[in-house]
C-alpha cells in the first residue's frame, strides 16, 4: 500500500491501537478476577446483588477478551518467526481459545437475532453446552494474564552458545627514546640470511629465524608503512624471508 500513504497511515494507526488494546486488557482482565474472587468471598454482595457491577464486570472482560483477540494472532507469527518456540505455542493455543468462543459467541447471537427467539432457546442451536463455552472462556482469560507476563520474559535458547565476552582493547604502544635506542641496536646487528647460511656453526636454524623475526619487527615499528622490498634492502634479507617475517609479524 505505498502507493496509497494515507491508507498506510490508517494502518499504522490500527495496529497501534490493537496493541494498545491488547495491553489495556490485561488490566480489564485483572480487574474481573479481582471482583470475581470477592464476590465469592462475600457471598455474592459485590456482583450478584449488585446490578451496576454486573454491567460493569461484562464489559470490562467482553473488552478484556475480545479487544486482544488480534494481538495474541500478531504475537503468535512474530515469535515463529524469531524462533521463540515457547510463546509461539502459548499465543498459538490462546488464539484458537479466543477465536473458538467468538464463534460459538457470534453464532448464539446471531441465531437470537436472527429467529428473534430467547437466549435460552438460542444455546440449544449450539453443539457445545454452555459450560463447557464458560470453562474454554475462563481458561483463555487466565491464559491471556500468563502471556502478557511472558511478553516481557526472555527465554533463552538452550542451544544457544553464550555470547562472547568482547575482547580486550591492546594498550596503545608508547615509543620511548630507551625503546627506540634498543631498535638502533638491534638493527645494527649482522644480517642473518635463512636461504644462504654462511655460518651454520654460528647461529641454529632457530635463532636464525628468531634474529630476523625481531629485526623485521623492529623495522615495521620504526617505519610502519615499509613495503616488502624496501624491509628486504634496508636488513640485507631476502624478498620471501622479509614477506614471511612481515606476515608473522602483522598477525
Amino acid at each position: 500500500m505505498k502507493q496509497f500513504p494515507s491508507i498506510e497511515k490508517l494502518d499504522t494507526g490500527i495496529l497501534y491501537a490493537l496493541e494498545l488494546a491488547s495491553s489495556i486488557s490485561v488490566l480489564l482482565l485483572a480487574f474481573g478476577l479481582i471482583a470475581s474472587m470477592a464476590n465469592v468471598l462475600t457471598k455474592g454482595s459485590v456482583l450478584t446483588n449488585n446490578l451496576i457491577m454486573q454491567r460493569i464486570w461484562a464489559w470490562t472482560q467482553c473488552v478484556g477478551i475480545d479487544a486482544g483477540l488480534s494481538g495474541t494472532i500478531i504475537r503468535t507469527f512474530r515469535f515463529h518467526a524469531e524462533g521463540q518456540r515457547m510463546k509461539t505455542w502459548l499465543y498459538g493455543l490462546l488464539s484458537i481459545l479466543l477465536l473458538f468462543t467468538a464463534a460459538i459467541v457470534s453464532n448464539i447471537e446471531a441465531i437470537q437475532q436472527t429467529l428473534n427467539t430467547t437466549l435460552e432457546v438460542a444455546y440449544l442451536h449450539v453443539f457445545i453446552p454452555v459450560a463447557a463455552l464458560i470453562w474454554i472462556r475462563s481458561l483463555a482469560i487466565v491464559l491471556l494474564i500468563v502471556a502478557h507476563a511472558m511478553r516481557h520474559v526472555q527465554v533463552e535458547k538452550p542451544h544457544d552458545a553464550p555470547a562472547a565476552q568482547p575482547q580486550q582493547q591492546a594498550a596503545p604502544l608508547v615509543i620511548t627514546s630507551e625503546l627506540l635506542e634498543n631498535l638502533r641496536v638491534l638493527l645494527s646487528q649482522p644480517t642473518v640470511t635463512e636461504e644462504e647460511n654462511t655460518e651454520p656453526l654460528l647461529l641454529t636454524e632457530g635463532e636464525q629465524g628468531t634474529n630476523n623475526g625481531e629485526r623485521v619487527r623492529a623495522y615495521l615499528l620504526l617505519h610502519p608503512g615499509a613495503k616488502v622490498r624496501e624491509v628486504a634492502e634496508a636488513l640485507s634479507i631476502s624478498v620471501s624471508t622479509a614477506n614471511k617475517w612481515m606476515s608473522r609479524v602483522k598477525e
